[in-house]
């Protein structure tokens, strides 16, 4: 072969498709190619740059940058174009591909060429597998031994020089598009329109005051016949042969030119860090509360700043009552100290009410920092939305549901305990999977630092609090920053967190300074003059029959409105503990006295755990606007509003309760001590010993000890109540223990005889039951599921008795997986296999015409406005043996049915 006609290598770094104004889909005008050179010498740079003390080891710096060099060493091999065209086979647009590129890295430093090898992926399996190699080398225990992460947090520097070189590359060669797309990121990269070539990086992790790189790249400009080309497959209906055509083109071009084509003008840009305010550096706990809030902070609120504001890392357990400001305690002096806080909640439920507070303060933070972007990430498993607050304002196209493009990067994460469990050992997609556990465990870049707060931390119970504990000591014993929040905490939790600090402002009769403190404050500086004065009564002449509840729900509606029709512009908030009665209350009062005819002027609302996340956020919006316009309002509601939400109503309506639950419930109660007359009515009571599965927390010695201190009762007395609050394990279930152990291993230890748990996604939060989600389809959001109504339930929850059939025609049993190869998700019939491994769906249609109808089988019917009030069954419980469980899922046309079976594990004591 001649020379000139030498095959060229195709010296690539990344490609660009820019924007046309009026583009003629799947015809581009040109194409622009980075040098591989530019790419890796600008990537080097910034490695270069890094700050030394965010190298784990001595040796990570060298490592790191020999990785740098040879990470991109195969792609000249294995660059190819590609298209991208709808499930339909029509264009959407064109990628590239150097798919397998990195597996050609090569060096003498077996951790450097792991680094280079892994430098895409970034997953738990890759990570984990990665680490235990390179623990067989002699020269690299000791590094391992100090730090077990070490491997994976200087991957992740490669990783963020990789990243934030393309996402520069995107913009200043020209694709936007693709800029956004780019995955990973911890950083945010902003330009300004009034610094030419300058864009700004926040938060800022390298050495010098500002970087410069250069961006070169060669220009390819399609001829009339190349695009001639590309029209005859679109006009032959041949999209999915665009890809090839145009790759076929373009290494013509590129051999024509001997790889040596004319390059563009050359694209220089300086990296700065972000303008921060400094004249709020160093501000007081008392500047911080006026910006934020508009008040002054409390004796307990200032306490905590100074705590955190001083500490290095953290670690205590806040006692404090409802109602303290313990949640504007925790989050101020993170803002004002620049850490990430991560909230894990109890429930879902409770998100809606702290994204509504949080929004409110990162608002007026971002406003005190202008053009920086502040953030905050709700993440619920399935999906993770991010709202983008800057200059005092959302920014609603910075709003993203992609749970690949920041995971973690935020200034506040919204979670709840059992997705953080999710995220502590990795689980999510694949790809990017070890990103979740690496920024758990390690502080922000620089001298920012992550907090990690609990509140309601009373909330959990049997295994939830296995998982707890054991999360809590591992984060302790990693030196995390760390603080457990709550007002009714049992002393018997108390005593298995005696490694943290504990800042009481409940207090005890041999102790309660602080609280008398806090007491004396809010009475006189927030204009609380009646705190804490709330008169009880208790109804115990009526028993809730699970057979016949109509008695007990008639007793309720009477309740209510007798205290409606005695007080004007009173607020009422009425709990009970099952859906079923809520909704059933909710008809009659509604039908009784009228109050929700008028949209505008709706008085009376339903709240519970399976309404749409969005009905339920509406209506506590709704709540909270009445409230800030003193309007009257009767709320009927269950155990979904007892924690973590800001109400405050003159008279609380109570089914009997347990002690911890009964003292949250009146936390809504005069919360703001303006009330004279606020009260406390309870209904309900237990006939003989029989005590109800609500109140299982109490034995019966102690639900009668409890039941003598509520008939002595005639003001509502906190402590009084908090002395019956007992919460012993009845269930020591060593598998929870064992399992947490065997993934902790395997994440943060690399112990690989421990992957065939992570693998099977057997992650036990609350229950060994899997949950599944139960969705409505109209009809109007396509295949988008995360736009539809939906709740999550136990799948044991969703059993029908009758044989062989579902109890509803239009309900369909589903599974959502997420396609790695198209980055999307995906719907398809459930398949036989662990429940575990799997994201259940269940699917009710508006209308089923058309399909298999069962005979005498009703539709199930929808009400957004009640929500799921009925559980569907579609799983039939088969008889097993020892640890399984097994559901039986049958569908199709009679005489054809198939079966799936899916199983999970038993909790304990039913295997005994």
């Amino acid at each position: 072969m001649a020379k000139s006609e030498r095959q060229r290598p195709y010296n690539f770094g990344r490609v660009f498709f820019p924007s046309d104004p009026n583009p003629e889909p799947g015809i581009p005008n040109e194409i622009r190619f980075q040098p591989l050179g530019n790419h890796v010498g600008n990537v080097i740079k910034l490695v270069e740059y890094w700050e030394r003390d965010d190298f784990p080891c001595s040796s990570s710096f060298e490592r790191v940058k020999e990785a740098a060099k040879i990470h991109d060493k195969g792609k000249p091999q294995k660059f190819e174009l590609r298209v991208e065209t709808t499930s339909k086979g029509i264009f959407k647009k064109y990628i590239y591909s150097f798919r397998g590129h990195r597996y050609l890295a090569e060096s003498k430093d077996a951790w450097a060429e792991s680094l280079a090898k892994g430098h895409h992926d970034f997953s738990v399996k890759d990570i984990c597998r990665d680490t235990y190699e390179l623990k067989k080398h002699p020269e690299y225990v000791k590094n391992l031994a100090e730090e077990p992460l070490a491997y994976a947090r200087e991957l992740y520097i490669l990783e963020m020089c990789d990243q934030i070189e393309a996402e520069l590359a995107c913009r200043v060669i020209g694709d936007d598009e693709q800029a956004e797309s780019r995955t990973f990121m911890d950083y945010t990269i902003a330009k300004n329109d009034s610094e030419q070539n300058v864009y700004r990086v926040d938060p800022w992790i390298f050495l010098p005051d500002q970087i410069e790189l250069t961006f070169d790249y060669w220009l390819f400009c399609l001829s009339e016949d190349d695009k001639a080309e590309l029209k005859k497959c679109r006009t032959e209906n041949r999209d999915v042969d665009l890809g090839k055509k145009l790759d076929a083109i373009a290494k013509q071009w590129w051999q024509k030119h001997q790889g040596q084509p004319e390059k563009a003008e050359p694209r220089k840009v300086t990296l700065k860090p972000y303008l921060s305010n400094k004249q709020f550096q160093n501000r007081d706990c008392e500047f911080w509360y006026q910006q934020l809030a508009g008040f002054a902070p409390n004796p307990m609120q200032k306490i905590i700043f100074e705590v955190i504001e001083q500490t290095q890392n953290p670690a205590f357990l806040l006692k404090s009552p409802t109602g303290s400001g313990k949640f504007e305690a925790i989050l101020f002096p993170a803002l004002s100290k620049n850490s990430r806080l991560i909230l894990p909640l109890p429930a879902r439920s409770l998100i809606e009410d702290q994204k509504q507070r949080i929004e409110k303060y990162l608002k007026r933070f971002s406003d005190l920092n202008p053009d920086r972007e502040i953030s905050l990430v709700i993440d619920t498993g399935s999906q993770m939305q991010r709202w983008v607050y800057r200059n005092g304002k959302e920014e609603p196209k910075a709003r993203t549901y992609n749970p690949r493009r920041h995971l973690y990067k935020a200034d506040v994460i919204l979670t709840t305990l059992d997705k953080f469990l999710y995220r502590y050992f990795a689980f999510g997609d694949k790809q990017k999977s070890f990103v979740f556990p690496l920024r758990i465990h390690r502080d922000k870049t620089g001298d920012e630092k992550t907090i990690i707060c609990f509140d309601e931390a009373h909330s959990y119970d049997e295994i939830a609090f296995t998982n707890f504990q054991s999360l809590v000591k591992s984060l302790y014993e990693a030196g995390r920053s760390l603080i457990l929040m709550t007002a009714t905490m049992p002393q018997e939790y108390i005593y298995r967190f005696d490694y943290l600090e504990t800042i009481d402002y409940i207090g005890t009769a041999d102790d309660s300074v602080k609280a008398e403190q806090l007491i004396n404050f809010q009475k006189q500086h927030l204009q609380q003059p009646y705190l804490n004065r709330r008169s009880f009564e208790w109804i115990n002449d009526i028993e809730r029959n699970s057979e016949n509840p109509a008695p007990f729900q008639k007793r309720i509606c009477e309740t209510v409105t007798k205290e409606w029709q005695s007080k004007s512009n009173c607020r009422i908030i009425t709990v009970v503990q099952t859906v079923r009665d809520a909704v059933a209350i909710y008809g009659q009062l509604s039908d009784k006295l009228k109050l929700t005819e008028n949209t505008e002027y709706k008085q009376l609302y339903l709240y519970h755990g399976r309404l749409d996340h969005r009905v339920r956020q509406e209506v506590y919006t709704q709540l909270k606007q009445r409230e800030y316009k003193a309007q009257p309002y009767i709320l009927i509601t269950t155990s979904a509003i007892e924690v973590g939400c800001d109400l405050n109503s003159e008279v609380l309506i109570s089914e009997i309760c347990p002690p911890e639950n009964l003292i949250q419930r009146a936390g809504r109660c005069n919360r703001k001590g303006d009330f004279p007359d606020a009260k406390v009515i309870v209904l309900g009571k237990i006939e003989g010993s029989r005590i109800p599965f609500y109140a299982q927390t109490l034995e019966e010695a102690e639900w009668q000890d409890y039941q003598e201190t509520l008939q002595q009762l005639e003001s509502f007395d906190s402590h009084k109540i908090a002395e019956h609050i007992t919460r012993s394990q009845k269930v020591d279930d060593y598998r929870v223990v064992e399992l947490f152990s065997m993934l902790h291993d395997y994440v943060y230890s690399a112990d690989l005889t421990c992957q065939p748990a992570h693998e099977k996604g057997l992650v036990v939060t609350r229950s060994w039951t899997p949950s599944a989600t139960l969705v409505y389809d109209d009809g109007t959001h396509g295949d988008q599921i995360e736009n539809m109504p939906q709740v999550t339930v136990p799948i044991d929850r969703l059993t029908i008795k009758k044989d062989n059939i579902n109890q509803y025609a239009n309900t369909h049993v589903c599974e959502r997986y997420y396609d790695q190869e198209n980055t999307s998700w995906e719907m398809r019939g459930l398949r036989w296999g662990f429940a575990y491994q799997k994201e259940i769906v269940i699917k009710i249609n508006q209308s089923n015409d058309g399909a298999f109808m069962p005979d005498g089988n009703p539709e199930y019917s929808y009400n957004p406005e009640l929500g799921f009030v009925e559980l569907p069954g579609v799983f039939i419980k088969l008889k097993t043996n020892g640890f399984d469980e097994k559901l039986l899922y049958q569908y199709g046309n009679t005489g054809q049915k198939k079966s799936v079976i899916i199983t999970y594990t038993k909790a304990l004591e039913e295997t005994t």
